[in-house]
């Protein structure tokens, strides 16, 4: 009926509410709270050619440019938790941080554009945390071809509110090597391997201090055998939307990690000083888009 209203068909209301048996009163006096409920409405890039720049179609990056005076080439963004709310969702001893699986992801898909996809390498240098309000500016720098056969690539953050960058990660992108994954997946879970009881394992990682979201709590089911965990992930229906903009959705690859926490991989972290991930090598996207993972660490 409101559709047929605002339509400029009209409709008789009366009649319409009258088994209702409805009764008119008046409206408040006082004036109505200023507490929005609205959606928040989809942050849209600005004109980038008329700011001499190039868009990018990936949601943590906005532009991409060519460094003039050399074949350097810049990628930037801005990454706050109004713009990405699944960040939100990664909160390490009571902070929300940038997981390590976001820079890799960001510096895959430089590499991607650069025909250099491999991740050769990656060491993250400190945390890129975010506030609250407001949010931070990401740069990431990728250098000329060295010898190597590699480029440098470099990761950078400013605060809307701070002066001075921050670096976050820098390694090094090559072109990608001809390999395979390193175990089969056709027969799952292997004959061998024994389920193990992942119900409680947020719960226990949160005691620890890493207080994971529904967005990274993937971690579907587990099984072990002698030296290895393996484990099938699950990305939650609400991040489905931008899993084919990603390489592989930053919560996804995330949650992967945490099969590590399972078996005997790692000794038993202390209260507050959880295991992160620092440093990455090798890592090579063969698909894109994926929502379900099977894992072997």
């Amino acid at each position: 009926m409101g559709q047929l209203q605002v339509r400029g068909i009209a409709v008789d209301w009366d009649a319409f509410f009258a088994p209702a048996r409805p009764v008119r009163v008046d409206l408040p006096t006082y004036a109505f709270q200023r507490e929005r409920f609205w959606v928040a409405a989809q942050v849209e890039a600005g004109d980038m050619d008329a700011a001499g720049l190039e868009a990018i179609d990936h949601p943590l990056l906005s532009a991409v440019t060519e460094v003039a005076g050399g074949e350097s080439v810049l990628f930037s963004g801005r990454l706050s938790v109004a713009a990405q709310p699944w960040l939100a969702d990664h909160v390490v001893n009571g902070t929300v941080i940038v997981p390590g699986t976001a820079l890799v992801e960001l510096a895959g898909r430089a590499g991607e554009e650069l025909g250099c996809p491999l991740v050769r390498e990656l060491t993250l240098q400190a945390p890129l945390v975010l506030a609250d309000e407001g949010g931070v500016r990401v740069q990431m720098v990728v250098g000329a071809l060295q010898e190597s056969g590699g480029r440098p690539v470099a990761i950078h953050s400013r605060a809307h509110d701070a002066q001075a960058w921050t670096l976050h990660a820098q390694g090094e992108l090559a072109e990608r090597a001809d390999t395979e994954p390193g175990f089969a997946v056709a027969v799952w879970p292997p004959a061998d391997a024994v389920a193990v009881a992942v119900e409680d394992l947020y719960e226990r990682l949160g005691e620890i201090g890493l207080e994971y979201g529904p967005i990274f709590q993937g971690l579907a089911r587990a099984w072990v055998r002698p030296g290895e965990v393996l484990a099938e992930i699950v990305l939650p229906e609400q991040a489905h939307a931008d899993a084919a903009r990603f390489g592989v959705h930053p919560a996804l690859l995330d949650a992967a990690l945490h099969a590590s926490a399972l078996g005997d991989l790692l000794p038993a972290p202390e209260p507050g000083r959880p295991y992160l991930p620092f440093a990455w090598s090798g890592v090579s996207v063969h698909a894109v888009g994926a929502t379900t993972l099977r894992v072997r660490a």
